[in-house]
């Protein structure tokens, strides 16, 4: 892999499907202090699995882009929104984000600026239409009051991931609220624009949009360093972390 590669790898695991006792305790020895105190911390077990699949996944990954470090040697800060970073001394920046619902971890890794993804379980019975009116702006609200239900809430998790992306990528998480900032869908892009001014230059991030069969949406932000930076291709990589296989799928973009 080199940098502005025109694809962009999604890295996912399928946590549930993930259950040979050899592999996880492998897992398990990879953990720093931290992280496994973190996991035992954990009440419900499949809570407590799918944060030892997503470290897994995590360090297995990064180790596949520099592998002198191997995955239990990564280390981790986080800063004071709590977006993750690397500490090791790379050669160049990496950059990396993840997300994680019902059944799935998605990772995203980016050579050339801060990344942001967020997927979600999309089958879940809740009314949509309160957390639209908690979390959304006006506008929003009132174009998914006027859609069907099936096109409304198909559209409200493009919306949700699409937010969800947009404050992982930036480093601001919650404390941008996300009824301060809405989405323009143009023909070629997607453009992010706040209801009050910020410090954020919109212009700066590229979004895209992808799903994984009929349960799941997602969306990235990609942070653009430079000007001629084009949107990369996504391609889901589905891995087992510290198994060699992979089943690489080219998938249609939303925007």
């Amino acid at each position: 892999m080199t940098p502005h590669h025109p694809v962009l790898p999604l890295w996912i695991a399928k946590d549930e499907q993930i259950t040979c006792p050899e592999l996880l305790d492998q897992y398990k020895l990879m953990l720093s202090d931290e992280e496994r105190a973190h996991y035992l911390r954990f009440i419900y077990d499949g809570h407590r699995h799918q944060y030892l699949v997503t470290r897994a996944l995590v360090r297995c990954t990064l180790s596949r882009y520099c592998p002198d470090i191997a995955p239990h040697q990564w280390q981790f800060k986080k800063s004071r929104f709590g977006k993750p970073a690397i500490v090791n001394r790379l050669n160049a920046p990496l950059y990396f984000n993840l997300s994680h619902t019902k059944g799935a971890v998605v990772l995203a890794v980016n050579y050339v600026g801060e990344v942001g993804v967020d997927i979600e379980w999309i089958q879940r019975r809740e009314k949509i239409t309160d957390i639209a009116t908690r979390y959304f702006t006006q506008h929003e609200i009132k174009t998914l009051q006027a859609m069907d239900p099936v096109t409304q809430r198909h559209h409200f998790y493009q919306l949700w991931t699409l937010k969800e992306a947009y404050i992982k990528a930036c480093g601001q998480g919650m404390s941008l609220p996300l009824n301060q900032f809405y989405f323009q869908f143009l023909k070629q892009r997607i453009h992010v624009c706040h209801t009050k001014p910020s410090s954020l230059v919109s212009e700066n991030y590229h979004f895209l949009q992808f799903q994984m069969g009929t349960e799941y949406q997602g969306a990235l932000a990609i942070q653009c360093t430079t000007g001629d930076f084009s949107s990369p291709a996504i391609q889901c990589r589905h891995v087992v972390p510290l198994r060699t296989e992979q089943n690489d799928t080219h998938i249609e973009l939303s925007r």
